[in-house]
């Protein structure tokens, strides 16, 4: 196989992390969100809500403690998926 072909396999597995990875973000924030209910009526709350929002809902895992062991797969498929997608571009300009 040449570099090619390995620039080719690299970035398509990083795709499928990367997508597999925001699939995966986007269960975790679907499912564990009910746990933010326990400041429903605190002042907390709205920086509770403006600390996920900007974050792009990395804050979950912080506040949501059921979260936070599904972020591990999150930051697995998320830095295989760069990893691969990098390798890919990279061994793409050396062939």
């Amino acid at each position: 196989m040449s570099y090619l072909d390995y620039a080719v396999l690299s970035l398509l597995t990083g795709i499928i992390f990367i997508a597999f990875s925001a699939l995966w973000q986007m269960y975790v924030v679907l499912s564990e969100s009910y746990t933010l209910d326990r400041y429903k009526n605190s002042p907390k709350m709205l920086w509770i809500a403006m600390a996920v929002f900007f974050s792009f809902s990395l804050a979950l895992y912080y506040f949501c403690p059921n979260a936070r062991k599904k972020g591990i797969v999150f930051l697995i498929t998320g830095t295989l998926g760069v990893l691969g997608y990098g390798l890919g571009m990279w061994l793409k300009t050396k062939a």
